[in-house]
């Protein structure tokens, strides 16, 4: 059984449109835009002055660690024009980016990475816009 998630109603209508206007441009990966679309619609939709803080939203900055080599990282989760691997930057269109999108602190999720299937342990949310009452970023 799939774990559950939450969404805020903006984050689902601003990404679903986004997933919408994605299908017509020929360089997105089709995989992870339909991985993202299926996660979006079987997400619990909150509205945004209710969801918990230990929720990832979208520009959630999330500290995550790699449970095969034990190496934590930090990403914001953006959309894809913001995206920038080297500043920590995530897309939300990426394996890594869908998968963080609407679970908390203390789940654990896989994704398709080049090398292979990895598992990531979220251990904190260190800024979500809603929790810092940024209702529309």
């Amino acid at each position: 059984m799939e774990k559950k998630i939450k969404i805020t109603e903006l984050d689902y209508e601003r990404l679903s449109n986004l997933v919408g206007a994605a299908r017509n441009i020929k360089d997105v990966e089709l995989n992870n835009l339909n991985a993202l679309a299926r996660e979006i619609r079987r997400a619990e939709k909150v509205d945004s002055h209710f969801i918990e803080p230990e929720y990832v939203t979208m520009n959630s900055i999330v500290l995550v660690k790699n449970m095969e080599t034990k190496r934590p990282m930090t990403v914001k989760i953006v959309y894809p024009k913001e995206a920038d691997f080297s500043k920590g930057f995530v897309s939300v269109f990426s394996p890594l980016g869908s998968a963080l999108l609407g679970y908390k602190i203390g789940d654990s999720v896989k994704f398709e990475a080049p090398k292979g299937i990895v598992t990531i342990k979220i251990i904190s949310v260190e800024y979500q816009p809603e929790a810092s009452k940024a209702y529309s970023v």
